[in-house]
């Protein structure tokens, strides 16, 4: 896991030195999910329930063709008969026990794995291996001078910044009546399981996009509850979005603007003329929009009409009848259902905009778990008392800024 931190590190320094891309072969969003399939099934109590599975009963409880288990025709009923044949009686609730919970933890990674969510196009997933991971963006040396004849050469000192990033849990309980279990014969089990899933992967994209608004306080989405950035240097004094980063760099007008064409140009402007710590220009080349549904038609239209989409100019000047659109095509579009707006504070109707150079290691999610389930024991609390099933599903993660100099906030929802 060190390894991986300080690759993330390493690119995240060239990439403000050079302007290298860091695309992985296929895509940043191919990178992403392997290392999201690794954290589902590779890592954590998913991992443990796994090489307990295949050491006691032979059996790989992620392989689908081996254990159907989210397929409509499984039957638990089917399942307990058959190991109270083939096993003793002593053996057969305990082991029963293991199969439920590997057929919850499979139906859950299942359904966390095909829901479909925008972050991965631009955020860096990393695989987490302890409660808090340290990063060190390093921003170089200064810029080399001219030396005179038989004179010393300048010394030059390095900038980073320092960052830690916490885990934190996050999860739901979910009960089922034993006699559900049993007779259910519409997969509804299976599905309520499978939201489990669901909704801690869409956890991710509300954490992603909360965290990328930075400072909005008491930002909510039903009952959670939006973390402010946690990751702001001792020596800057406003967070992640500022007119006045230390080096002489901005990533946010002196006033939010609408999506408007001139707006997008002074983002694009701004951003190829950002700077370091040092105050040397960073190689930034935006080429990815955030934005919520509100804005997706305005945007298209502006990123794809052929002739100049803010109305023409006399003729002769710039943008006169029939200018070419100098936007089109200039970036690629995510749109997020849970892009927060600062009216409110919520994720209802957005107007807020961001414009970003998604191949920089810029913001990153790091993941200690992706999901695991814990089953309580049967023959003790509610489980025994109630006659349920109960399984906890637990995750641990976190997602912050490492670097927002790569980014522009056009607008924080605010206009």
């Amino acid at each position: 896991m060190d390894e991986q931190i300080q690759k993330l590190i390493e690119a995240l320094r060239e990439a403000g030195k050079n302007g290298t891309d860091l695309s992985t072969v296929g895509s940043k969003r191919a990178a992403n999910e392997k290392v999201i399939r690794e954290c589902l099934y590779e890592a954590g109590e998913a991992k443990n329930l796994s090489e307990t599975m295949k050491r006691r009963f032979k059996l790989d409880i992620f392989d689908h063709k081996a254990f159907p288990v989210r397929e409509g025709k499984f039957s638990w009923k089917k399942l307990r008969e058959k190991l109270d044949a083939e096993l003793s009686e002593a053996d057969s609730a305990s082991s029963f026990v293991q199969f439920l919970r590997a057929g919850i933890q499979n139906i859950t990674a299942g359904a966390y794995e095909s829901v479909k969510t925008t972050y991965e196009d631009w955020v860096t997933v990393v695989q987490s291996s302890r409660d808090t991971e340290l990063y060190a963006p390093m921003h170089g040396v200064a810029f080399p001078r001219k030396v005179g004849s038989q004179m010393h050469y300048p010394q030059v000192g390095a900038a980073a910044l320092d960052i830690k990033l916490k885990n934190y849990k996050y999860g739901s309980m979910f009960e089922v009546e034993h006699e559900l279990l049993e007779d259910d014969q519409t997969g509804s089990f299976g599905r309520l399981a499978g939201q489990l899933g669901e909704y801690l992967k869409l956890l991710c994209e509300v954490l992603v996009y909360g965290k990328l608004a930075g400072n909005l306080a008491g930002l909510k989405y039903l009952d959670y509850e939006s973390d402010l950035s946690e990751t702001k240097p001792s020596d800057e004094a406003t967070y992640p979005w500022s007119t006045a980063l230390r080096g002489g760099g901005r990533n946010r007008p002196a006033a939010f603007g609408a999506l408007l064409q001139a707006n997008i140009q002074e983002a694009i402007i701004a951003l190829m003329e950002q700077k370091n710590l040092l105050g040397i220009k960073m190689q930034v080349n935006p080429d990815r929009f955030l934005i919520g549904p509100k804005l997706s038609f305005d945007l298209a239209v502006l990123l794809n009409s052929a002739y100049y989409p803010s109305g023409a100019a006399a003729a002769g000047a710039v943008g006169g009848a029939f200018a070419i659109n100098p936007l089109k095509g200039i970036a690629d579009v995510t749109v997020s259902r849970y892009m927060p707006t600062s009216v409110g504070p919520s994720y209802d109707a957005s107007k807020a905009w961001y414009l970003i150079d998604s191949r920089k290691p810029w913001f990153v999610l790091q993941m200690r778990e992706a999901i695991s389930i814990v089953q309580e024991n049967p023959q003790a609390g509610e489980s025994f008392e109630r006659d349920v099933i109960r399984f906890k599903a637990r995750a641990r993660k976190n997602a912050d800024h490492l670097d927002p100099r790569f980014a522009w906030q056009g607008n924080d929802g605010s206009v």
